[in-house]
């Protein structure tokens, strides 16, 4: 049976994450998370809750360590959360004030590693250690099960045709549990010896002062939404060797304006839950996507498909893509987006882009009210009025597929990671109505 390494550092006094005002050792932390492992109650699952990205990392691999799957809910709402509990009731929970206490218990602070710790960090490649699942917006949430090869595979590549290489310096702006945020920056301390900032900044101010407080070469993981917060905020950021973004398409002026004030690379990442990450782009030089080592993109009966060694076999996706080649890709959007009106096809997502580019814009979304409905959309956009947008939207999109309505509204009510779930937008768009 195949193994592989939870940790992959061989010197315990590598430092692998920060934690307050310190960093951490790779000696101390695995102390920490075999502790942990040992003071967890016996149960099938665990939900961690932890939202300080060190903690979460000893959760982690406590979880691994005591053979426990960690589940990834699609929410952190009351009501995700109760569902989670109600499908997988041999659970238990853990969150930063559990974790906390824990750590507080293991005295030592010696750099040595404990004896014989290799042995008990050796994972089998095809076992499940993660169930994340579907976003649910379109219905229920999904379970996907994950095992520690494809994620221990997924996180590597990704460290070192994304983020650089090893022993990055990452901060992140996108929690832990999403899978974006575990494979693309997380497990890569685990995986490619990176130095992971513990904290999630939130505010431009908070990133800088993050970025500052991390050694060079530094790594900033976040989405296209925070990008044009930062962009917009026009703060100076220290030297950065990469930009990392996901979760939405990122444009090409955004990616562009980013690297000329910040004097780096933007990098795109396009993944799912399903496969997780599949295939990278530099935003600002190519509309292509090419994918990882040793993966490959085809369709089966007009649907996409993607192929990888880590996985157990094609991924569908709900994507439409246009293939150049196996490797190489363009996105036209994803399958819901497309619609049709008037006997003419159209796309949600470049019916957004189009918006977008209209001068004084700051965000907006597109969609469907309802099955049969013409699209709708929501736009932030100060100083303009419905019909300024509208007036210069015709000049540039077929007439049918012209938004009815349009609201404009102060802000849209984004997620963590920058997303909109239809039944946001649709009490958005009712509450526009009253």
């Amino acid at each position: 049976m195949k193994t592989l390494r939870l940790l992959l550092v061989d010197r315990p006094d590598a430092r692998i994450a920060s934690f307050g005002n310190a960093s951490v050792s790779a000696g101390r932390f695995v102390a920490q998370a075999e502790h942990i492992a040992k003071e967890m109650p016996r149960a099938a699952h665990v939900i961690n809750l932890a939202e300080n990205r060190y903690h979460f990392l000893l959760g982690w691999a406590a979880a691994c360590l005591r053979e426990q799957v960690t589940l990834l809910p699609s929410a952190r709402t009351d009501d995700a959360l109760a569902q989670l509990r109600r499908e997988y009731p041999d659970h238990h929970t853990i969150d930063d004030a559990s974790i906390g206490a824990l750590c507080s218990r293991v005295a030592t602070t010696s750099e040595a590693f404990p004896a014989d710790w290799p042995a008990r960090w050796q994972l089998p490649a095809d076992r499940i250690v993660a169930i994340a699942f579907t976003s649910g917006s379109t219905g229920e949430p999904t379970p996907h099960s994950k095992t520690w090869g494809s994620l221990f595979h997924n996180s590597r590549l990704a460290a070192f045709e994304v983020l650089g290489g090893k022993n990055r310096s990452v901060v992140s702006t996108v929690p832990p549990q999403h899978m974006y945020g575990l494979e693309a920056s997380l497990m890569s301390a685990l995986t490619a010896e990176s130095f992971l900032f513990d904290e999630r900044p939130f505010y431009p101010a908070d990133v800088r002062r993050a970025l500052e407080a991390i050694p060079a070469p530094r790594v900033l993981v976040t989405t296209p939404a925070h990008l044009k917060v930062l962009a917009e905020a026009d703060i100076e950021m220290p030297l950065l060797d990469r930009v990392v973004s996901a979760t939405a398409p990122l444009s090409v002026d955004l990616a562009l304006r980013i690297e000329t004030a910040w004097n780096t690379q933007v990098m795109e990442i396009y993944g799912c839950t399903e496969a997780g990450v599949m295939a990278h782009r530099r935003s600002a030089q190519s509309e292509r996507w090419r994918t990882f080592e040793g993966g490959t993109m085809s369709t089966a009966s007009g649907v996409a498909e993607y192929t990888a060694p880590q996985l157990a076999g094609p991924v569908p996706l709900q994507d439409d893509l246009e293939l150049h080649s196996a490797t190489e890709f363009e996105l036209r959007g994803r399958s819901t987006d497309m619609i049709k009106v008037a006997g003419k096809r159209g796309s949600l997502l470049d019916l957004t882009r189009q918006i977008l580019a209209i001068p004084g814009v700051r965000d907006a979304a597109v969609f469907l009210p309802d099955n049969d409905a013409r699209p709708a959309a929501a736009v932030v956009a100060p100083g303009l009025s419905a019909a300024d947008i509208l007036r210069e939207l015709r000049q540039h999109v077929d007439g049918v597929f012209v938004p009815r309505p349009l609201v404009i509204v102060d802000a849209l009510p984004r997620n963590s990671l920058g997303k909109l779930p239809r039944e946001t937008l649709l009490q958005l768009l009712a509450k526009a109505r009253t």
